[in-house]
C-alpha cells in the first residue's frame, strides 16, 4: 500500500536611506508580483505621514519632565539607535584594532577622511572596508550599520564591548559565509526587517516586493519618550497655550498597567509581526503572535529561555504576572534599572502581605535558600532568575521565575539553576543537595507540567490524556496555549478535538489562537464541525485570533472581509523574510496555485540556502507537482541539512515508493524510526513495507511498536490484523481487529474482517 507523498498537508511552520555606494552585493532577480494581488488593495494601516505628523520628539518634553528626560536620555532606550559620532565611536576605531573570528579577521579603523570603517569579508568572498553610519544598542554591546543596495543598512557581526573598548564576534565560534541567512550582509541582519522596530520610534519598514528594497521611515531615532507614551504634539500644543495653564488636558489618558506592560512587550518578546505598526496602548494581541513554550526547543520544558527569547513570554508564563505584578514593579521605565537593588526588590512583596498582592508568601532569603546571608546563593534572582549569555556579552536574567529542579535535569536535560552557580559540581551532586535541603515534596505543578511538556515533545502518546486534564486546569493562559500547541500533534483524537474546541472561548487571545492554530489541522481536512466550529472567529475582537482563524480557514477565505484583508497584510508584510515567503507559499498552495507557491519557495531557499524546512516544503510541492525525482533531490538536501530530523526520511521513504524504490523507501522508514521511535505512523508503514517484501515477523514487530507508540491509531492493529489472517494464525487476527473496532467503532474494515474470520 502506498502513501504517496502529494497528498501530505504541511502545516504553517512559524507565523519575525544611506547612500549604497560602498557595499557590494551580487545581483538580485526581481521578485515575483505578490501573489496576494487578487485581493483589493484596502489600506488598513494609516498614511504615515499622518502618522508621523503627531510626534513631537523626545526633546520637547524636557522643559516639562525634565526628571524622567534625564534618566532616559543617556538610558539603553534613549541610545538604542543613534548616528556614529567623534566623542562616542571614534576611540574604538583608532588605533586600528584587529579581530580574528572563526577562519575570518576584520578591522576597525579610521580612514584618511577619519571616517569609521570596518573591514571584512563581504557578500562577493572578498575583504572589503566599509563604512559605519550608525550604532544600534548601548550597554553591555554595541553593533555598527553598513549601508546597503536597496534602502538596506546590514548589522555587522563584529561588534564592540564598550566597558572593554574590545571588538568581538556576536556568533563567538560559529561559522557563517556569505550567502548564509545569518551572515551580516544576509537577510537575517538586516536592520530593515530585524532590527529597526525595537530601536526607534514608530517605525514602518516600509518594503516594497516589486524592487526588493526598503524605503524605511521612523517618528524619532532611537527609542524615545513616545516610542512608549504614543504621540504627544497635541499635547505638547495644549501646554504651550498659556490661557489653558492648569486646566485638564483633554489628549492625555492614562494607561492601565496591563497597556503599560504591552507596551513593553512589543519589543521584550519573540513574537511575529501581523502590522508593522505598533500603536502604544493597543493590545499587543493586536500586533503581535506571541511565541509560547510549544514543541519546538525555543524555550526548555519548564519555560526557562534558551534560545533568544527576551522577557516577555517567561513573564507571562510565571506566576509572580498571574498574581498581578507588572514590569513597572520592578524596573524604572526611564532609566531601565531596577528600582531597589539586591534581595530588597524581592521583599517589597515577600516580607509581608500586601493588600495589592495578598498572594505573595512571606519569606526569609536566608531560611529558604539554605545558603550564608552573604554568599550569591543567597540572592533571589540567583535561583530564580538565573542568567543565560547571549550575543557572547549580554547576560540576561530568567524571568519565569522557575524552580530550580536537578531532577528535570537528569530526566530531560532542563538546565537548573544550582549547577549554572556550582559549575565544578555534577546533576547528581545537585540532586543530593536538592533532596537534603527540602526533603521529599508532594510534586509541585510546575514540575508536572514540565515532565507533560517534556514527554509531548518525545512523541510519547501517554502524554496526551495528561494534556488535556491540564488544560482544564492550568490557571496561566499562556500555559494553556502551550497545551494547546502540544496537542496539534494528537488532533485527529476525538477527546484533543473537543478539549481544544472548548477553549476557543477562552476570555484570552493567547489561547484562543492557539487553540485556532491546533485545530487547523482538522479544518484543512474539510471536517464541517470543525470549520463550523472556526468561522465566528473570523470576527473575534483580537487580530492575532482572526487572522488564525483566516489562516485556517484560508482555502475559502473572501480576502475581501476584514480577516482576509488582515492575513493578507501579515503575508505581505513579512515577504521580506525567508519565514515569509514559506508562509505566502504555502497560502498560494491552499488557494490553488502550486506554480506560484514553487516560485515563493524557490525564493525562501535563495534567502536561505541552509534552512532544512524550506527543502522539506519544496519537495512536497514538487511532488504535488508531480515531479517525485526532483522531490526525492530535495528531501535528500532537507536530511543533508539536519540528519536528526526523522520527518525528512519519512517523507523520503513516501516518495521513494511512490517511485517503486521499495528497497530504499524501507531503508528511510528503518532510519526514521532509529531517529524517533515514538513515530507510529512511520512504524506502521515500514510494518507495510516488510509485508510487501514477505518479511512478515518483521512486519508484525513493527506494526506492535507502531502500536504502543500510538495506541489510538486503529489503522495500525487493523494492518497487524490482516497480516496474521494471511499467515492463518486466527487467534491473533481476531485480537488485532476487536482492537482496530474497539480503537474506531465505525471503522467498516474491521468489522468486516472480524466476521469474515468468525465463519
Amino acid at each position: 500500500m502506498r502513501f504517496p507523498i502529494k497528498h501530505l498537508i504541511f502545516t504553517l511552520l512559524g507565523i519575525i536611506a544611506c547612500s549604497a555606494a560602498f557595499f557590494i552585493f551580487r545581483p538580485q532577480p526581481t521578485p515575483e508580483p505578490r501573489p496576494t494581488a487578487a485581493a483589493p488593495n484596502l489600506e488598513i494601516l494609516a498614511p504615515e505621514d499622518e502618522v508621523h505628523a503627531g510626534y513631537a520628539g523626545s526633546e520637547s518634553c524636557r522643559k516639562c519632565h525634565a526628571a524622567a528626560f534625564e534618566k532616559w536620555h543617556n538610558s539603553n532606550h534613549g541610545l538604542a539607535e543613534r548616528t556614529i559620532t567623534p566623542q562616542k565611536d571614534h576611540s574604538a576605531f583608532s588605533p586600528k584594532q584587529t579581530l580574528t573570528h572563526g577562519k575570518d579577521s576584520s578591522e576597525a579603523f579610521l580612514d584618511a577622511d577619519g571616517l569609521a570603517k570596518i573591514l571584512t569579508l563581504g557578500p562577493d568572498h572578498q575583504r572589503r572596508a566599509y563604512p559605519v553610519v550608525r550604532v544600534i544598542g548601548n550597554d553591555p554591546l554595541r553593533q555598527f550599520l553598513i549601508p546597503a543596495p536597496g534602502g538596506r543598512l546590514q548589522t555587522c557581526d563584529v561588534s564592540l564591548d564598550p566597558a572593554k573598548n574590545e571588538w568581538f564576534d556576536v556568533y563567538g565560534d560559529e561559522q557563517r559565509d556569505p550567502g548564509d541567512w545569518g551572515h551580516w550582509t544576509g537577510q537575517g541582519m538586516n536592520w530593515n526587517a530585524m532590527c529597526a522596530a525595537c530601536h526607534n520610534t514608530r517605525l514602518r519598514k516600509n518594503y516594497e516586493p516589486q524592487s526588493n528594497s526598503y524605503h524605511t521611515t521612523m517618528a524619532e531615532m532611537s527609542v524615545g519618550c513616545e516610542a512608549c507614551h504614543g504621540p504627544m504634539k497635541a499635547h505638547v500644543e495644549w501646554q504651550e497655550k498659556p490661557t489653558l495653564t492648569g486646566k485638564k488636558d483633554p489628549t492625555l489618558s492614562k494607561p492601565t498597567r496591563d497597556q503599560t506592560m504591552e507596551t513593553c512587550a512589543a519589543c521584550h518578546a519573540r513574537r511575529s509581526e501581523l502590522t508593522g505598526d505598533l500603536i502604544p496602548g493597543e493590545s499587543f494581541y493586536d500586533h503581535f503572535s506571541l511565541t509560547v513554550t510549544d514543541e519546538s526547543n525555543t524555550f526548555h520544558p519548564d519555560g526557562q529561555i534558551r534560545d533568544e527569547n527576551y522577557e516577555f513570554t517567561s513573564f507571562m508564563s510565571s506566576r509572580m504576572q498571574h498574581a498581578g505584578v507588572r514590569c513597572v514593579d520592578c524596573h524604572d521605565p526611564h532609566s531601565n534599572k531596577n528600582i531597589i537593588t539586591g534581595n530588597q526588590l524581592c521583599m517589597n512583596c515577600h516580607t509581608a502581605p500586601r493588600p495589592d498582592f495578598p498572594t505573595a508568601p512571606v519569606i526569609d532569603p536566608t531560611a529558604h535558600s539554605r545558603h550564608g546571608p552573604d554568599s550569591t546563593g543567597n540572592q533571589c534572582i540567583s535561583c530564580h532568575m538565573p542568567v543565560t549569555v547571549y550575543m557572547q556579552r549580554d547576560p540576561r536574567h530568567d524571568h519565569s521565575f522557575s524552580i530550580p529542579d536537578p531532577k528535570l535535569t537528569q530526566e530531560f536535560g532542563v538546565p537548573n539553576a544550582c549547577n549554572k552557580c556550582h559549575t565544578d559540581k555534577d546533576t547528581d551532586w545537585a540532586v543530593a543537595a536538592h533532596q537534603k535541603f527540602y526533603g521529599d515534596k508532594p510534586e509541585h505543578p510546575s514540575r508536572t507540567r514540565a515532565i507533560l511538556v517534556a514527554k509531548a515533545r518525545r512523541g510519547d502518546p501517554a502524554a496526551r490524556e495528561g494534556l488535556i486534564k491540564l488544560l482544564e486546569t492550568e490557571p496561566l493562559p499562556t500555559w494553556k496555549a502551550t497545551i494547546c500547541h502540544l496537542l496539534t500533534r494528537w488532533v485527529n483524537h476525538p477527546e484533543t478535538a473537543q478539549a481544544l474546541t472548548h477553549q476557543l472561548k477562552n476570555k484570552h487571545p493567547l489561547v484562543r489562537e492557539a487553540a485556532v492554530r491546533s485545530l487547523g489541522n482538522l479544518a484543512r481536512s474539510e471536517q464541517a464541525t470543525i470549520q463550523n466550529a472556526l468561522q465566528p472567529l473570523l470576527d473575534d475582537p483580537t487580530r492575532s485570533v482572526r487572522i488564525a482563524a483566516a489562516w485556517a480557514l484560508c482555502e475559502n477565505l473572501d480576502l475581501t472581509t476584514r480577516a482576509g484583508r488582515e492575513l493578507v497584510h501579515m503575508l505581505d508584510i513579512n515577504a521580506d523574510q525567508p519565514t515569509g515567503r514559506m508562509q505566502l507559499s504555502q497560502f498560494t498552495l491552499r488557494r490553488g496555485d502550486t506554480q506560484a507557491a514553487i516560485r515563493q519557495i524557490r525564493k525562501a531557499i535563495q534567502w536561505d540556502p541552509n534552512s532544512p524546512p524550506f527543502h522539506h516544503d519544496l519537495a512536497i510541492l514538487l511532488s504535488i507537482s508531480g515531479d517525485t525525482r526532483a522531490a526525492v533531490s530535495s528531501l535528500k538536501e532537507a536530511i543533508r541539512l539536519d540528519p536528526e530530523n526523522a520527518e525528512y526520511p519519512y517523507k523520503l521513504a513516501l516518495a521513494l515508493s511512490e517511485l517503486g524504490s521499495t528497497t530504499e523507501a524501507r531503508a528511510a522508514l528503518e532510519k526514521t524510526v532509529k531517529l524517533d521511535p515514538t513515530y507510529a505512523r512511520a512504524w506502521y508503514n515500514l510494518g507495510l513495507a516488510y509485508s510487501s517484501a514477505n518479511q512478515t515477523a518483521h512486519a508484525i514487530t513493527a506494526l506492535r511498536k507502531g502500536e504502543a507508540a500510538d495506541p489510538a491509531d486503529s489503522a495500525i492493529p487493523y494492518a497487524r490484523a490482516t497480516i496474521h489472517a494471511r499467515l492463518g494464525q486466527k487467534q491473533e487476527a481476531l485480537q488485532a481487529a476487536a482492537l482496530a473496532l474497539q480503537i474506531r467503532p465505525d471503522f467498516q474494515e474491521a468489522r468486516n474482517l472480524l466476521q469474515a474470520l468468525a465463519r
